[in-house]
């Protein structure tokens, strides 16, 4: 599940590619992993960043993200930032009552199947981010604002019985959405190489009748997801779950909304905010069997799920999602061996002390 363009020689930044990742998909899919399921009908993603429209008549739907860190040891640091959000790419299914070829009526159904080939409606996601360098001289006491918009999209597919008559249509649709990622930065007090670097990620996507459409319907606008990636090559970002006792005050000051910061690498040089809340310098476990979209959760549990599943089950599971399929290839891979590894493992906490993993 790891994009090819996000590995490269650095292990450091191999890490980070994995753990935004992982960040990324967690939740995207529930057991039993099928969309017509109950519990995967729509997303349940963390981080999700409603519509500015939508957001002023529901108190609980946060239109916006804000994320404050300390980056310090040089004078006018060079930070790349980069926001990472999903978004839903609907598909629907029509079967064809009347009419010859493409022309005629269609009629949404749940789910239909042709030749052998299960096809459901439901949701998928696709991938938005976007990157950015900047440099404190060019942001001290100064906002800058960058617009981010994606325009919508639909495509179709005729699908055809061995009779190569069209008897069923998929129609995908994305929605168009639009935000501002605003940054600034400001020298901390008593430093000359140490400053506060805010980020704050806004939907600005307009919404029609936002006050009575369903929260639901709104998901397919929303920023899914979210998470923000800082990195440096230069100077050190400040831990926020431990800084030295000379930076207290100052990370005392940052406000970070929906969001938090956590240092990833052992330089101190990439730093994650996240809507999970993890401890610095965290790892995905190298037993980890692969992408399950949960891996904040029990992955034995997982494993076992999964392979209860019936072959029917697995099929049409895999048969709509790519990224579903690819995890159904991964866990069907493993051997007996690999899934007792799982169970009652114990490491080493300190020199002499075992926990349950």
């Amino acid at each position: 599940m790891i994009d090819k363009n996000d590995i490269t020689g650095n292990p450091a930044d191999n890490k980070l590619a994995v753990l935004t990742r992982s960040i990324l998909y967690e939740g995207y899919s529930l057991y039993p992993y099928y969309r017509s399921a109950v519990k995967n009908q729509m997303p349940v993603p963390f981080g999700v960043i409603f519509p500015q429209d939508y957001a002023a008549f529901h108190e609980h739907a946060p239109s916006r993200i804000q994320s404050e860190c300390i980056i310090a040891g040089i004078t006018n640091p060079s930070v790349t930032i980069q926001v990472r959000f999903l978004q839903v790419r609907k598909t629907e299914v029509f079967e064809k009552r009347t009419g010859d070829g493409e022309n005629g009526d269609f009629i949404a159904v749940a789910r239909t199947e042709v030749n052998d080939r299960c096809l459901e409606s439901g949701w998928q996601t696709i991938e938005r981010n976007h990157s950015f360098e900047c440099r404190a001289a060019d942001l001290i006491n100064r906002c800058k604002i960058l617009p981010v918009a994606f325009d919508s999209w639909n495509e179709g597919e005729m699908i055809f019985n061995a009779d190569k008559k069209v008897v069923a249509k998929l129609v995908t649709t994305v929605s168009a959405t639009q935000g501002m990622i605003g940054f600034a930065m400001e020298l901390i007090e008593g430093k000359s190489d140490a400053y506060r670097l805010t980020v704050v990620v806004t939907n600005a996507t307009h919404i029609d009748q936002a006050a009575t459409i369903s929260r639901d319907a709104v998901l397919g606008q929303s920023f899914l997801s979210s998470n923000i990636v800082f990195k440096t090559g230069e100077a050190q970002f400040i831990s926020h779950l431990d800084p030295p006792s000379q930076w207290q005050s100052a990370i005392d000051a940052c406000r970070n909304i929906h969001t938090w910061p956590i240092i990833v690498d052992d330089d101190n040089r990439a730093l994650l905010s996240s809507p999970i809340i993890l401890n610095d310098h965290p790892q995905i476990n190298p037993q980890s069997a692969g992408d399950l979209f949960d891996s904040t959760e029990i992955e034995e549990a997982l494993l076992l799920h999964v392979n209860l599943l019936s072959d029917q089950e697995k099929e049409r599971i895999g048969s709509n999602d790519p990224k579903l399929q690819a995890m159904l290839n991964k866990v069907s891979s493993l051997t007996p061996g690999d899934l007792s590894s799982y169970h009652s493992m114990m490491k080493e906490d300190r020199p002499g002390k075992f926990v349950a993993q």
